[in-house]
């Protein structure tokens, strides 16, 4: 009988893996592939490049049993040539497993509507089963913009081994958009450091906490938060919003011109960038945890809340809308309502001693919602039933063209490993 490797070759496709070429990212996918190291993994992280003069193809050692290949590929905005630029960076991806000489025994694709192209794209050629994650900010997009694209989705999603939705929202979506397409589905939220019952703390009763990165201050929804927090003030005068974040000079200077405008000046504070240990510390001093983002693929922050024991306000079919089912853990409310969402936030504060009270008593039913490893489960038993499959794994085959892996300072080229 045919035994498989000992580990099996994972390959990733990410446009969000933290390598050392591209700009700061979420630890995400990192956060996930480090709880699997009973795999050996090969990271392509991809990055689209507007300027083909700016395109690279580098490869580091990224730890023991783990490779990264850092590809910056050309390719229009707006998704324009989106079905021919995956297909010529699938051969890009081919060429990288021809030269590393062993045969994944699946793909996992981080994304649907770009990864999950070219995992679909590498079947086609190479015979690789492969898995997609669901992220649905990015999907979104597609879905409406490029309507074209639908059928070419539609395959992508009924080839798959499987659909891991970390946006649980969207899967409504699929389900109504692709009926019957999916072959299996499973729930796969970021993973957020599992976190001890919050301390008993008493908060301050007014002043709400927001967590963004201020370079997308506005996907965030910071301000219809801005316009909702003065209606509220209406009613209640001594209301308060904190802010911390990635920002810079001009944007803190920004955002504090459109908090003018608002006319919420004096309640609120910009507080910059903050470690993640002292913002999980100071969380407990709050009334309440705040983050309209639209199209929010998950969102870290609301776990790192929920977990410190602080209801969260946040926007339905958005972030981490569907995890949450059951629980009185906080306030949905509907995106783009400045009425609304105002009132959401008087609701909060209204409500915060019974939903923090809820909160404690329901902190080992959050631990276990949000348990990664509960997940990896279902995740590990498919890339051990596809290695079990499996007939070879020996080289992939001939590359379609050459593809040059330059040296780098950070690590040596993926054809030195």
């Amino acid at each position: 009988m045919y035994m498989p490797p000992e580990r099996p070759l994972v390959l990733h496709i990410s446009g969000e893996y933290p390598d050392p070429v591209r700009n700061r990212t979420t630890p995400a996918v990192k956060s996930f592939i480090d709880r699997l190291p009973e795999f050996d993994h090969l990271i392509v992280s991809i990055r689209r490049q507007s300027d083909p003069r700016r395109c690279y193809v580098e490869g580091f050692e990224d730890g023991p049993h783990r490779r990264v290949v850092a590809i910056g590929y050309w390719a229009p905005p707006a998704g324009v040539l989106h079905r021919w630029r995956m297909r010529r960076l699938a051969r890009d991806i081919e060429a990288v497993l021809a030269r590393l000489g062993r045969r994944p025994v699946v793909t996992t694709a981080h994304k649907l509507t770009i990864e999950g192209v070219v995992a679909y794209r590498l079947r086609q050629r190479l015979g690789i089963p492969y898995i997609c994650c669901v992220r649905g900010e990015v999907e979104d997009k597609f879905f409406r913009f490029k309507p074209e694209l639908a059928p070419l989705f539609g395959n992508v999603i009924a080839e798959a081994e499987a659909l891991y939705f970390v946006s649980a929202w969207f899967r409504k979506r699929i389900e109504a958009r692709y009926p019957g397409r999916m072959r299996a589905h499973s729930l796969l939220p970021n993973f957020v450091a599992d976190r001890p019952a919050p301390p008993l703390r008493e908060p301050e009763p007014n002043t709400l906490l927001s967590v963004m990165d201020l370079n997308v201050y506005r996907r965030k929804g910071l301000p219809d938060l801005l316009r909702a927090l003065a209606r509220a003030r209406q009613v209640n005068p001594a209301l308060r919003l904190d802010v911390i974040g990635w920002t810079s000079p001009e944007l803190t200077a920004e955002v504090t011109r459109l908090a003018a405008r608002a006319g919420v000046e004096s309640s609120v504070r910009f507080l910059g960038f903050k470690p993640n240990a002292e913002v999980v510390r100071s969380l407990p001093g709050y009334a309440g945890f705040v983050l309209p983002a639209r199209n929010e693929t998950f969102g870290m922050a609301y776990v790192e809340a929920l977990m410190a024991g602080v209801p969260i306000l946040y926007g339905s079919n958005s972030g981490i809308d569907g995890y949450l089912d059951g629980l009185e853990a906080g306030i949905t409310v509907p995106l783009g309502d400045d009425a609304k969402l105002a009132d959401g936030l008087l609701e909060l504060i209204r409500r915060g001693p019974e939903l923090r009270e809820g909160l404690r008593s329901h902190h080992a039913e959050l631990r276990r919602r949000f348990a990664l490893d509960s997940y990896l489960d279902h995740y590990r038993a498919q890339v051990r039933r596809l290695a079990m499959h499996r007939q070879t794994d020996g080289p992939v085959g001939s590359a379609s063209r050459a593809v040059s892996l330059r040296p780098s300072p950070e690590g040596p080229a993926i054809d030195e490993l």
